[in-house]
């Protein structure tokens, strides 16, 4: 679902992904880690031509990301991206937060797509809180909220850049047991996480990046109780 060959970008005289090579398979779930600065969130970014390609090529779903032909808007209706910081919209309610998207982009009656945001929310624990201002939630809750903003829009991609690192610790178990879900009903997903044990848990595969370039992958097996990168293995040594 996703090909990634030779990826390099730039941002000025930073080199920040230096040749990437990767695939996502259907219905796997894939997480890179690594240490901070190492490209993970570049990668990831650039998996939904949020950064343009410098060298190489991203194909998503059919669409060739390296080409600027290729019609960005449609891919990204096929890839859900759950960020840092939630992005909610703060003036609209949790669920005017979740019908907007189907309503203007899928052109769903408002009745369908209240019902869709109905059955969202109720995936995601947060069914009473439908007519809360974004305010009023907790880290946890407007994260699970941007999860299922995310999933209104049906997509066959998931797409999370750490989004527990902005939680408090007491926060992060909900956010992960939703996306633990996720993972059992076979949504394919790519996760750059600072979360091992999640990532050991659920992760059909496991990327360790560091400075911009893929050290080494395999399963979290492998890659969490035999790595055979030592550059892997300090970096473990460090988080575990």
């Amino acid at each position: 679902m996703i090909h990634v060959n030779n990826l390099h970008k730039h941002f000025g005289d930073s080199h920040v992904l230096r040749g990437i090579s990767c695939d996502i398979q259907p219905r796997e779930v894939v997480c890179i880690i690594g240490p901070s600065g190492s490209g993970k969130s570049t990668l990831l970014r650039c998996m939904n031509a949020l950064e343009q390609v410098n060298e190489g090529e991203v194909t998503v779903n059919g669409f060739a990301l390296h080409d600027r032909r290729s019609n960005l808007n449609a891919m990204r209706e096929s890839v859900g991206m759950v960020f840092q910081r939630f992005n909610l919209f703060p003036h609209m309610t949790v669920l005017e937060n979740l019908i907007m998207a189907p309503l203007s982009l899928n052109k769903m009656s408002r009745s369908e797509a209240i019902a869709l945001a109905d059955t969202l929310l109720d995936k995601v624990g947060l069914n009473d809180k439908r007519d809360a201002w974004p305010s009023s939630l907790s880290g946890g809750q407007q994260q699970r909220v941007a999860i299922a903003r995310a999933l209104a829009m049906h997509p066959s991609i998931m797409l999370f850049d750490e989004p527990t690192s902005a939680l408090d610790p007491e926060l992060v178990g909900e956010v992960l047991a939703v996306m633990k879900t996720l993972a059992e009903e076979g949504m394919t997903m790519v996760i750059v996480t600072h979360e091992m044990g999640f990532a050991r848990e659920v992760a059909d595969r496991v990327i360790f990046i560091d400075q911009g370039i893929i050290q080494e992958q395999g399963t979290p097996e492998q890659i969490f109780s035999a790595p055979t990168n030592p550059r892997t293995a300090a970096f473990l040594s460090k988080v575990l």
